[in-house]
């Protein structure tokens, strides 16, 4: 299992939620996220939808499973202006 803590602020956008559930969706591994005291699944739309809710400037990702690397390279790419 991998963590990253990813700075979620933009100068320049803001970053829509399916934007992110599909780049997760695109890797065989798990990808969670903590929000407010809860863990989300982050290819699951409607419980991003529902329960994602940044309330810091960072928010913390796990990664298990395969190409786990790929993954937390490309969603640090989505945050990384």
């Amino acid at each position: 299992m991998s963590s990253a803590e990813l700075d979620i602020t933009s100068p320049y956008r803001t970053l829509p939620i399916s934007y992110l559930v599909q780049t997760a969706r695109d890797f065989d591994c798990s990808i969670f996220v903590f929000s407010v005291a809860s863990w989300i699944n982050v290819k699951d739309y409607e419980a991003m939808k529902k329960g994602f809710e940044p309330s810091e400037k960072g928010l913390l990702f796990y990664f298990n499973g395969n190409n786990v690397k790929e993954a937390e390279r490309r969603i640090q790419c989505i945050f990384t202006p």
